[in-house]
């Protein structure tokens, strides 16, 4: 992006070999966030663009 606007974001763009381990290491920052009061019940989900289904990681 830098290259191509002379800007570089302010986020990182994060990328991932292992989609479901990536999604667990979101949930479990979202557990420790000291932002959240309940962190009980964390869910991670992952949508198939091909398929349409929606499956959960644990």
């Amino acid at each position: 992006m830098l290259d191509e606007t002379g800007l570089k974001p302010a986020w990182s763009p994060e990328s991932f070999k292992d989609l479901d381990a990536d999604l667990r290491q979101s949930m479990e920052r979202v557990r420790r966030s000291p932002f959240l009061v309940e962190t009980g019940q964390v869910r991670g989900f992952v949508f198939d663009v091909h398929t349409g289904l929606l499956r959960e990681v644990v």
